[in-house]
């Protein structure tokens, strides 16, 4: 990971609407990162292990493995790994820019008859910047996304696909040059890069073990 660079933060949260109380925080159990809010405002349930959610659907598509892949919104309000047609031999800037092209064109219609969706607009803006030192940081105007409650799920798209690129080990996202702090699906605000595992309880069950062991979704890491 790049170390920390000097420069001015917003948070996220604020720049789509300071008056929801989703964001709003209680506590510093981890000062240098999270900020913690009430459990009652955390979107979607997602606090705590074997909080009642939809279960995935019985027949999950297979899990792509060795390329470059996005996540959709799928009608359980779980992510779900789509291939991307992009070769994992290019390079870590040039592989995540594709994903990103690919995650910011929407689902196609065979995957919206599917029940594949995206938290993303297709009018929100979402570009690479760069990638330093397996940190890829991903330009996201939060204002298009509009819905707060969505935002994690938005968020976790974002990081879930960029860190299928060869390399990418994390993503931190910036609007008009700024570094934003992001929201996690517990509800708290990650401050800084954020990892795949961050967001893995978005994922069926099944894929959060596959996002955790390297090479099992997406690009394998390149040779040292």
């Amino acid at each position: 990971m790049s170390p920390e660079r000097p420069r001015p933060r917003i948070a996220l949260a604020s720049a789509v609407a300071m008056a929801l109380s989703v964001l709003g925080g209680c506590g510093l159990p981890d000062e240098e990162r999270t900020q913690v809010v009430e459990d009652a405002s955390v979107p979607y349930d997602l606090l705590g292990e074997g909080e009642a959610t939809p279960s995935a659907p019985s027949e999950d598509p297979a899990v792509p493995r060795e390329v470059p892949v996005v996540f959709w919104l799928g009608p359980d309000e779980r992510l779900a790994p789509s291939a991307v047609d992009v070769s994992c031999e290019g390079s870590p800037a040039d592989v995540a820019r594709e994903v990103l092209d690919a995650l910011a064109g929407a689902p196609s219609t065979t995957q919206r008859d599917s029940g594949l969706a995206s938290a993303i607009p297709s009018t929100a803006r979402l570009g690479l910047v760069r990638v330093e030192e397996g940190v890829a940081e991903v330009d996201l105007d939060p204002v298009a996304i509009g819905d707060a409650e969505r935002l994690p799920l938005a968020v976790g798209q974002v990081v879930l696909s960029v860190t299928s690129a060869p390399g990418v080990e994390a993503v931190e996202l910036v609007t008009s040059g700024r570094a934003v702090d992001v929201p996690l699906p517990g509800g708290a605000l990650a401050t800084g890069a954020v990892t795949a595992d961050d967001y893995a309880v978005l994922l069926p069950p099944r894929l959060r073990s596959a996002v955790a062991d390297s090479g099992d979704i997406g690009c394998p890491d390149p040779p040292s």
